[in-house]
């Protein structure tokens, strides 16, 4: 009896790892997203709006949720610093410390982005952020067309694997 017990605990296990690592996935895809629609919306701001960066900011943090709302809700807080702090540093700090779930490449051109807004004219910013999004967006859409074949396959390793542990516990 306590060997099926075992069976079924160990299968469940391998299922809840499988279940987390697919939530993992989801997650990722979702910070892309959430981050690739932040900067459409900071991209419309900036060509509609002359605002000062701090004005964009606080604009865009009314309108953004999830990670990458968390990540503007920062900055935006940080942004009386300014003069003490270069914006690179508050940008660098607010993504580090609000892009859990971004890759690490999305991370690396998320940086690259802040080192170039606030810093030149508007169409270089543009320019810069367009290429971000353009980024980002072939990182989800890769993400998103693989997916669905990830999930089943995490899931089917994840059972055989319990299924395999537990044939041999018993």
């Amino acid at each position: 009896m306590m060997r099926i017990v075992g069976f079924f605990l160990v299968q469940l296990a391998a299922l809840l790892y499988g279940r987390g690592h697919v939530l993992d996935h989801l997650r990722q895809t979702e910070a892309l997203r959430s981050y690739c629609d932040m900067l459409e919306q900071l991209q419309g701001l900036l060509e509609s709006d002359g605002s000062p960066m701090p004005a964009l900011f606080a604009l865009l943090s009314e309108r953004t949720s999830d990670e990458a709302g968390a990540f503007i809700l920062q900055l935006t807080h940080d942004m009386d610093k300014l003069g003490e702090q270069r914006f690179q540093n508050l940008w660098d700090r607010a993504l580090s410390e609000n892009s859990g779930f971004l890759e690490e490449d999305a991370r690396r051109d998320m940086e690259t982005l802040g080192a170039v807004l606030g810093r030149y004219d508007n169409a270089t910013q543009l320019d810069a952020i367009n290429l971000c999004r353009d980024h980002l967006r072939r990182r989800l859409e890769q993400r998103q067309q693989t997916q669905i074949q990830d999930t089943r396959v995490t899931l089917a390793l994840s059972a055989s694997l319990g299924l395999f542990v537990g044939i041999l516990l018993i």
